[in-house]
């Protein structure tokens, strides 16, 4: 008996299961519930919307053809992500004539989602955001969108950027650091310019 989409349980590990074993339910599920954040991942990759639609359509076909490949994989949102650098780098080194990747960068630019905030007010908070992850170089912003956005843990998030573990946190610490020192001097600027008027 087929099941139908709104019937299946949500769990992660047991939709992967799923459609290990043959249900395509399931991978429509995963497919839908991942699509958008590989989309804002690859996007700070400074790829275009077609070369990500392309890109993310390869990972799912792979993972469609290729089903018992991914058995044992306990987090489909890192291995999606893993996969996804991984086709962009591909693609990338196949569009240039040297292979030279000190030029790719990561970049985010933030998006707040919540209709309950009032147009200026987003406005605002995004420019703050922006001024902040620019402080930051394109390794640090990756690793806080990683942690903070995609809520990774280190250790995928060290596979994702090959460093170790404990690199990774000195990167988020340093650019949570950076980020504070920023915001300190900003606000001491403007304490100061409150007393000179």
């Amino acid at each position: 008996m087929s099941e139908k989409l709104n019937q299946l349980p949500t769990d992660d590990l047991f939709l992967l299961d799923r459609f290990i074993n043959g249900n395509d339910d399931a991978f429509t599920i995963i497919y839908n519930r991942y699509v958008n954040q590989l989309m804002a991942y690859g996007m700070g990759w400074g790829f275009d919307k077609e070369t990500l639609k392309d890109a993310i359509q390869d990972v799912f076909y792979k993972l469609y053809f290729n089903r018992k490949a991914f058995q044992g994989v306990s987090n489909p949102k890192f291995y999606l992500i893993r996969a996804l650098k991984n086709r962009i780098l591909d693609i990338q080194k196949s569009n240039m004539d040297t292979i030279d990747l000190t030029g790719l960068e990561f970049s985010v630019r933030p998006t707040v989602l919540d209709e309950l905030i009032a147009e200026e007010e987003r406005n605002k908070i995004e420019k703050q955001i922006e001024l902040y992850l620019n402080l930051l170089t394109g390794r640090q912003r990756e690793a806080v969108y990683l942690r903070f956005i995609e809520e990774m843990e280190y250790e995928e998030i060290a596979i994702i950027l090959e460093m170790s573990a404990p690199a990774v946190r000195k990167l988020v610490c340093r650019a949570i650091a950076r980020i504070r020192t920023e915001e300190l001097s900003l606000v001491m600027l403007l304490c100061i310019s409150r007393m000179i008027n």
